[in-house]
């Protein structure tokens, strides 16, 4: 888990947008990335619009598709990281 640990606030450029990794949630395990700049309109529990908050996305660290580490991840990763987290993860 420590290494997985070592993602919170990586940041990097994702298709354009720049994400941050602001929580790891150990079921599944999966990420919390946030979009730093730009920002959606929050609900209140009525349906009003409320305030303003960055948008986030919960993504398994495991690719649904490949057997691999999730495309995201690894770029929030980098190179070295990601090797290690595939290691331990994969094997």
């Amino acid at each position: 888990m420590s290494v997985l640990r070592e993602l919170i606030g990586r940041q990097s450029m994702v298709d354009g947008v720049h994400c941050q990794v602001i929580e790891i949630l150990e079921n599944g395990p999966c990420v919390v990335v946030c979009e730093t700049l730009g920002s959606e309109i929050q609900s209140n529990q009525y349906g009003d619009p409320q305030r303003r908050v960055p948008r986030t996305h919960t993504l398994p660290l495991k690719s649904t598709v490949h057997d691999d580490l999730h495309p995201v991840v690894c770029t929030l990763a980098g190179a070295e990281l990601a090797e290690r987290l595939r290691r331990l993860l994969l094997a």
